[in-house]
């Protein structure tokens, strides 16, 4: 499989939440913190994943951002709230959400390319740095106030380097990331204070496949992975052997806790970690399907999918709470935390926006059309806090738990 596919592939079935349906606390501490991966290149999610939903059958956003809403039922008797598209064009987002927007340089002094990562707490970011694209050498933490940054590590390439350091993730006081030579992957760490790159473990692989792992986080002392092919596993943050997770067989990694079938390469008409397992628990879920309907991604918490009049929607997995996206340009997921989706400005123009499907808000990226076929899509980290996207010399950050 190619890159290009690999990326395609797996933007198709990556979730936006990270937490099952719970109650109280739990639920909204879930949501929030527990988020996808996301693939590299960027301009393949633009120009690829980034997709034309057709059919739908909305209207316009009331001025100020108040939510125009009608009652509607889908094919499949789902009570729906469509909501409507922008009659008049919304504010920059950085005047709409100006407390949650945080702008950097896009390269550093050293002309080197630099791209958040995550968030290491409220003001510091953790930042990769490359010269050549999908190469990362070094991994900062860059403080948003005092704009500055700071070396963690020097991300190593050892001679017959096939896959250079990707899915770097935070946990522990730790940054945790892989790499390939052929038939090996190599599990790395380093301590966010700084020093040096150590070896975690190897995990020998069969065939040549170009992304063997499609999950990995850092969770109680321990990386957590899983395999393209199937099956979690578990090493210490420390070092020891790889051992396999105690009923995450054949399952793939949404995000620790949480694992299921199929994974995004899974067979057609199976809609992405449509099954979920919980590996402390044991609890599980199974994402409700109605006829005619086309879900093509799931999170722990929700999917998103078409009704068979090819209407956009997202509800909960249980089927409940659903409600229609404004037709347009969407990143074929869920919205982070149920909450925040990338859509066209209109629903015939160019220009992208984020649409908080909680309050009607509408805000403008500054996203054109060219703009976006170069790859300038922001979409959210693993935590499903931070969104970013380069414009031109900056590198626009948007902390979404600062939008209330």
């Amino acid at each position: 499989m190619s890159d290009f596919e690999d990326a395609l592939r797996r933007s198709l079935g990556h979730a936006a939440e990270r937490a099952p349906r719970l109650p109280g606390a739990a639920a909204g501490q879930l949501e929030i913190g527990y988020r996808r991966r996301r693939r590299r290149f960027q301009a393949l999610l633009a120009a690829a994943a980034v997709v034309v939903v057709a059919g739908g059958a909305g209207v316009g956003l009331r001025a100020g951002g108040g939510e125009a809403v009608r009652p509607a039922v889908n094919p499949s008797g789902v009570p729906s709230v469509v909501v409507t598209l922008p009659e008049a064009a919304p504010e920059p987002i950085e005047k709409v959400w100006p407390q949650a927007v945080w702008k950097m340089p896009a390269k550093g002094a050293d002309g080197r390319e630099l791209q958040p990562v995550g968030l290491i707490d409220d003001r510091t970011l953790l930042v990769k740095a490359w010269r050549t694209f999908d190469r990362t050498e070094a991994v900062y933490a860059y403080d948003l106030a005092g704009r500055n940054l700071r070396k963690i590590v020097d991300v190593p390439a050892p001679k017959g380097t096939v896959r250079f350091g990707t899915d770097f993730s935070l946990g522990d006081g730790q940054v945790a990331w892989w790499t390939t030579t052929k038939g090996v992957v190599h599990i790395w760490a380093a301590a966010l204070g700084g020093g040096e790159a150590r070896l975690v473990a190897d995990q020998r692989i069969e065939g040549d496949s170009v992304s063997p792992l499609d999950g990995l986080g850092v969770a109680d002392g321990n990386v957590v992975f899983s395999l393209s092919a199937g099956g979690v596993f578990s090493v210490p943050l420390a070092g020891g052997p790889v051992t396999p997770v105690q009923a995450g067989a054949g399952l793939h990694l949404l995000s620790w806790p949480w694992a299921g079938s199929p994974g995004t390469g899974g067979p057609p008409g199976r809609p992405p970690f449509s099954k979920l397992v919980n590996l402390e628990t044991g609890q599980t879920s199974t994402a409700a399907v109605h006829q005619g309907e086309r879900v093509y991604a799931c999170g722990v918490r929700s999917c998103t999918g078409t009704t068979a009049d090819g209407r956009a929607f997202t509800r909960l997995r249980d089927g409940s709470q659903q409600k229609d996206i404004p037709v347009g340009y969407l990143i074929p997921e869920p919205p982070t935390q149920s909450r925040f989706h990338v859509r066209n400005l209109k629903s015939d123009g160019p220009g992208l926006g984020l649409y908080d499907l909680t309050t009607g808000t509408f805000a403008d990226l500054g996203i054109r059309e060219e703009a976006a076929t170069r790859g300038e899509v922001p979409v959210a980290d693993r935590s499903g806090r931070l969104m970013t996207y380069r414009l031109r010399n900056d590198r626009y950050v948007i902390d979404l738990a600062k939008i209330p």
